[in-house]
């Protein structure tokens, strides 16, 4: 019974990290947007790191949401 409750919330975290775009590193396309202002930025070369969680694209003092 831990073991599945453990899942679920590594399950749960994982999710919530992607999420917030910070699972995976940003590719190559993809586009990243300010709630606040709207400004956008699109990726032109993808990240190589296998950890996406020290990327951060900030704006308006908050994360920019992946679109």
């Amino acid at each position: 019974m831990a073991d599945t409750m453990t899942k679920k919330m590594s399950q749960a975290s994982a999710s919530e990290a992607e999420r917030a775009g910070r699972m995976n590193p940003p590719k190559k396309g993809e586009k990243f947007r300010c709630q606040r202002c709207g400004m956008e930025i699109e990726v032109t070369a993808s990240c190589g790191c296998k950890d996406g969680q020290h990327v951060a694209f900030v704006c308006c003092g908050q994360n920019m949401a992946k679109v």
